[in-house]
């Protein structure tokens, strides 16, 4: 049996983006601040792992004055839960793409995720053979206690329009080496 092989994950492979709404308006942000694991047990992709652990006060959405109302009680309340993490409990083949399905631990509530990845493949001078996995999926924030109006937040307006939804885009980019090799025959390619 092949050993386990391991890539460590930092903001250079990994970005978190989402798409939040602000009443019609669309509000994109990310997170700057990121660590994790991805293993692949020999070349079963279906015994692969993912975890990633997210530092919710990393975000960002290009205003400074959101970011930290963001930052705040109402929202990712980051003083009381300082990280935001994923971790897969299985990975499948399915059409082509990649089905992962995990945890989501987010402001102390722990919710299902299920995204389908794409994977592609780039082949250019400067990215010989990397690979780029995307996925996507919606997290429900009431279920996570978020953009609930506590305390003096009840007399803002604000919550009349924050959407209760918000899409999460996760783009992994796996070098050459060392998972190449062992990620293209599991996927297929």
């Amino acid at each position: 049996m092949d050993a386990p092989t391991r890539l460590a994950l930092d903001a250079r492979a990994l970005r978190v983006a989402f798409v939040a709404s602000l009443g019609p308006l669309p509000v994109r942000g990310h997170f700057t601040e990121m660590q994790g694991v991805l293993v692949v047990p020999g070349a079963d992709i279906a015994r692969a792992s993912l975890v990633v652990e997210v530092a919710a006060a990393s975000v960002t959405t290009g205003l400074a004055m959101r970011d930290r109302h963001v930052r705040g009680p109402s929202f990712l309340d980051v003083e009381r839960h300082p990280q935001i993490s994923f971790a897969s409990r299985s990975v499948a083949r399915e059409n082509g793409e990649l089905r992962v399905t995990g945890t989501l631990t987010l402001c102390g509530y722990d919710r299902d995720v299920v995204t389908q990845c794409p994977v592609t493949r780039a082949d250019g001078a400067d990215r010989s053979g990397e690979l780029t996995l995307c996925g996507a999926f919606d997290v429900p924030i009431r279920e996570h206690g978020i953009g609930i109006p506590r305390r003096l937040d009840v007399i803002n307006p604000i919550f009349l329009v924050v959407g209760r939804r918000v899409r999460v885009e996760v783009t992994l980019r796996v070098p050459a080496t060392p998972l190449l090799p062992v990620l293209l025959p599991a996927l297929g390619h």
